[in-house]
């Protein structure tokens, strides 16, 4: 159902009209209500969420809020406040990207910087990304203006460390070489890449490696669309032609896909093992004393607004409260808990 939404609120979606976008998200609440697995909807969401607006695929402000309104209506802002700050870093990010513009055109080192470059500032808790695996080499084209940035940053919040994310990054490169000119819209590894040519025709496997500083496995998948799409060949002369001026290069493979939905899930999973705990302890602060089938099942209650619990996961959670002393046994029982303020 998370694709649904996803699909419905994306630019591709063909429902122009307004009225019949909002009919759309209230089909889609209506069986959101009936859903016992919210956590997980909520969190395929939030990943779906991040990536419209990484790359500017939404619809629509206004029909994103009007989604995120609604699931806060359903669900509580405790549901919806991620989402929420998620557009926060957003709107913040454009305003710190025009300060930088505005840094660089006034320095007159780098006033004539031949590079359009935008950075979003995404909080680390906010936003389900994941670090790149491995290391990275800047490519020498983006080494100014990442190096001016980084300065720009510090200096404007010098107790703060950015960890760039270069998995996620696009770019978008100019052809000169052919016939006619295309624009490459690619991931950073594509153009670093690809930007390796300016200087040589011919490059082996373990030298683009080299040069972008990268594993193998990372490095196939990079290389995968370039090939396929006939930019980069074996031997010859390439024969790159294409109808549309804008190429696209940077879609996610099969396995890039299957390997989302199965990090989501574990996402989800290491999730309710906190949120098992937290109920717990707030249900025994609020109780002080409870019987173990009693403390189970208004847990198991409060979390249904969520997911539904496994009984098993409760009592291991109860089993580690107890171990971390946040809960004990009363004198004389084995089956009622006390809380240890």
């Amino acid at each position: 159902m998370s694709r649904h939404a996803d699909a419905l609120l994306r630019k591709s979606n063909k429902m122009a009209k307004k009225s019949d976008l909002e009919g759309s998200l209230n089909r889609v609440m209506v069986i959101f209500k009936y859903l016992e697995e919210k956590d997980v909807f909520q969190t395929f969401y939030s990943t779906k969420l991040s990536k419209r607006l990484i790359h500017g695929l939404s619809e629509s402000d206004e029909a994103e809020a009007s989604m995120i309104s609604k699931l806060k209506e359903a669900c509580g802002s405790e549901y919806t406040i991620k989402l929420q700050r998620m557009f926060t870093d957003i709107s913040i990010s454009q305003d710190l990207t025009e300060s930088f513009k505005e840094h660089v055109a006034q320095s007159q080192n780098h006033a004539d910087m031949n590079i359009t470059f935008s950075v979003m500032i995404l909080g680390t808790n906010f936003w389900p990304l994941s670090r790149p695996k491995g290391s990275f080499t800047v490519p020498t084209d983006l080494r100014l203006p990442y190096d001016l940035f980084q300065k720009f940053y510090e200096r404007m919040h010098p107790h703060r460390k950015l960890a760039w994310l270069w998995n996620y990054s696009k770019n978008e490169l100019q052809s000169t070489y052919l016939n006619r000119k295309y624009i490459f819209m690619t991931s950073t590894y594509q153009m670093t890449v690809l930007l390796e040519y300016n200087n040589r025709d011919s490059l082996s496997l373990d030298e683009l490696g080299t040069a972008a500083n990268v594993g193998k496995d990372v490095l196939t998948q990079v290389l995968q669309p370039l090939v396929k799409s006939g930019i980069l060949i074996s031997d010859g002369p390439t024969n790159f032609e294409s109808k549309k001026i804008r190429v696209n290069l940077n879609q996610p493979t099969k396995a890039e896909v299957k390997a989302e939905s199965s990090d989501v899930l574990k996402t989800v999973d290491e999730d309710r093992k906190y949120i098992i705990l937290a109920t717990i302890v707030r249900t025994m602060k609020a109780r002080k004393t409870m019987e173990n089938e009693s403390l189970i099942q208004e847990v198991a209650s409060e979390l249904s607004k969520r997911f539904t619990p496994k009984v098993p996961a409760i009592k291991k959670a109860i089993e580690t409260l107890l171990d971390q002393g946040y809960i004990k046994h009363v004198d004389g029982t084995q089956d009622t808990f006390a809380y240890v303020a």
